[in-house]
């Protein structure tokens, strides 16, 4: 069993996950770079408890590390098989294992949660204001499949450029998402990306932080000038469709649609790096109107010309925001440490303290130089290596907390799972491994009126570049006339290949609903058990939440998971059932599916004697039993 385990380990054993073969992934880091960093991170630790005069914690049992781990790292509770394989192993190394099996690159759990990481962080969605947003979130998908390091991935979202529908351009959605708001974009790039918070910022000098309205412009020129691509011939078409007021007609609705779903998907040149302060402005440094150009106020400042565009501005500000300040490195440090360990280094998460400032300045430089310089930025590696770190496996010490032990230190904290965690576990028990489960796909079918047309003839992205090629309005108008009488032609004269593509082409989330939170739409609609658990509507950043409501009791008790699960016999959980050759054997296996443990002595000789029966009904009384408690929902 435990060469089995070794094996499982690689990603390659008999519970190997789905993955796209195609998919470049990163290159593994050498594992025992992981284990010499997870090492010096725990002896930081150590000395900051021997600094407080306190007893190191000591760790969790094997059953709690089990779940832990693959709640955090996966998404989700262990399978089974999964649970089997680790609980019923002796093994000193299998904690270890444990953690290369979770974060094997083939181990699609750790895409998906992070997926949903980003997702939440970028308040990603199937569709912008103004149509469909599938490149984007494509790439997001794609990014965290393939690992791209972070510096990368927020490089590419900030110099992004051209059409969204161009082959492997969909970061463009970064800016479209506040396609009006520009200035709210940049709010929201800053606390993202380096954790400063300038939303006062906006309208007066912030009183009680160090940001003034000025400084606020002046990042803001970098990324002003986001303006659509060639979008003169489409207007005045479009306003030669209201005057006659013919919004209505065939060929109104497809101009419409076609300035939703083709132009407002684009990002014309590469930033102004320069702008005009606003009307209302209050302060002597400026006049309202006056035109500024932009310039940084940490880190190594760069600055443009307040004389001419500058296209190559937001690439600056970009190469600035990874390259060039510590906050970058600093802020995904103690994201990721908030991932991990429930509790970021220093709180809130996003808002940038210096090293010196924290409880630990060594502990903070030592991770800021392992993610930039050891790890360049591989978010996946830096997880396995606080996975594989003893401050990870930590038991609460309520008299750590009494002697001001911060909760990053001091084990995870109880709490309820997160909304995908929920969903994804309760899919884990109707479905067994959600990773083999369909996957969202994604094409470059174009959909009008809700149905794919032009299938085998023409996609978006040809569709796109075809329409931005165009300069003057007569010439559009007549394009769009031919685009109108191919599309009501049908598809009749496609071909087999092409018809087979139709059925192919890529919607948002599997047909059936039953897939990981990260492969549904999103948000998820109201009255989904994501939204019930407080998954976020994507409005602002990190907006979901894991308060508790009634809606939750009732959908534990009757709806969801009566119907999901307990009701439904043929749910992957009652394959304990058929696993167990006793009573005894079926009632360990449910504790090891849903709880991720074994039942106590006290909680079997109880189950015995007054519950199980023999009977499929006692079973599930059992399984409903087991789902409805808190163990089941909280992380320990």
């Amino acid at each position: 069993m435990t060469s089995t385990f070794r094996f499982l380990a690689t990603g390659l054993g008999a519970l190997g996950f789905a993955f796209s073969a195609s998919a470049q992934q990163a290159k593994a880091p050498d594992p025992a770079v992981l284990k010499k960093a997870a090492y010096n991170i725990d002896k930081h630790v150590a000395n900051l408890y021997k600094r407080k005069k306190l007893k190191v914690p000591e760790v969790v049992d094997d059953a709690t590390f089990l779940r832990r781990s693959f709640l955090v790292a996966a998404g989700r509770i262990p399978t089974l098989e999964e649970s089997r394989m680790f609980l019923e192993i002796e093994d000193e190394k299998k904690r270890e294992m444990l953690a290369s099996y979770l974060m094997s690159d083939k181990n699609d759990g750790y895409r998906s949660t992070m997926v949903n990481w980003v997702s939440d962080l970028l308040r990603l969605t199937d569709a912008f204001n103004e149509g469909q947003a599938a490149p984007y979130v494509k790439f997001v998908h794609d990014a965290m499949s393939n690992n791209m390091p972070w510096d990368d991935f927020a490089r590419q979202l900030l110099s992004a450029k051209g059409s969204g529908w161009s082959e492997g351009n969909g970061a463009v959605g970064y800016f479209i998402r506040d396609k009006g708001m520009p200035l709210d974009n940049l709010s929201n790039t800053m606390r993202i990306f380096t954790g400063e918070r300038m939303e006062c910022a906006q309208c007066h000098d912030a009183p009680f932080h160090k940001w003034e309205r000025m400084q606020f412009y002046e990042l803001a020129a970098f990324t002003n000038g986001q303006e659509e691509i060639n979008r003169g011939p489409w207007r005045s078409v479009w306003r030669e469709v209201r005057d006659a007021k013919e919004e209505r007609t065939e060929f109104g609705r497809l101009v419409e649609w076609l300035g939703d779903n083709v132009h407002y998907f684009t990002l014309a040149g590469g930033g102004k790096g320069r702008i005009k302060l606003p009307s209302d402005y209050q302060y002597r440094d400026g006049d309202p109107g006056e035109v500024i150009g932009g310039k940084t106020h940490f880190g190594k400042r760069i600055r443009s010309s307040d004389r001419r565009d500058d296209q190559t501005a937001r690439e600056d500000f970009a190469n600035w925001m990874v390259t060039a300040n510590d906050n970058f490195t600093s802020i995904i440090v103690n994201r990721m440490w908030q991932r991990i360990m429930g509790k970021g280094i220093y709180e809130p998460v996003d808002e940038f303290t210096k090293s010196d400032k924290t409880i630990t300045p060594e502990l903070m430089d030592y991770l800021i130089t392992l993610m930039r310089d050891d790890l360049n930025y591989d978010l996946r590696a830096f997880q396995h290596v606080l996975l594989l770190t003893r401050n990870f496996q930590f038991a609460a010490n309520p008299e750590a907390f009494e002697a001001g032990m911060p909760q990053a230190f001091n084990g995870r904290q109880i709490e309820r799972m997160s909304a995908e965690q929920v969903w994804d576990s309760l899919v884990t028990l109707t479905a067994g491994n959600p990773d083999k489960l369909p996957k969202r796909r994604f094409s470059d079918t174009i959909y009008y009126g809700g149905k794919p047309v032009l299938v085998g003839q023409k996609t978006m992205g040809q569709l796109s570049k075809e329409l931005l090629a165009i300069q003057k309005p007569g010439e559009y108008k007549s394009y769009v006339s031919q685009l109108l009488s191919s599309i009501k032609a049908g598809n009749s004269g496609a071909s087999k290949d092409a018809m087979m593509a139709m059925q192919r082409a890529g919607r948002p989330g599997p047909a059936s609903g039953m897939a990981r939170a990260s492969e549904l739409p999103a948000p998820a609609p109201n009255g989904h058990l994501l939204r019930m658990f407080g998954s976020s509507d994507r409005d602002l950043i990190d907006s979901a939440t894991r308060e508790p409501n009634m809606a939750q009791v009732l959908s534990v008790m009757n709806g969801y998971v009566e119907k999901m699960v307990v009701s439904n016999r043929s749910s992957a959980v009652y394959k304990a059932l058929e696993a167990g050759t006793s009573d005894r054997d079926k009632v360990r296996f449910l504790y090891y599916s849903i709880l991720s443990r074994s039942p106590t002595p006290e909680e079997m000789a109880l189950l015995m004697r007054d519950v199980i029966d023999g009977s499929q009904e006692s079973y599930e009384n059992l399984t409903s039993a087991l789902i409805s408690t808190h163990e089941f929902i909280f992380v320990q």
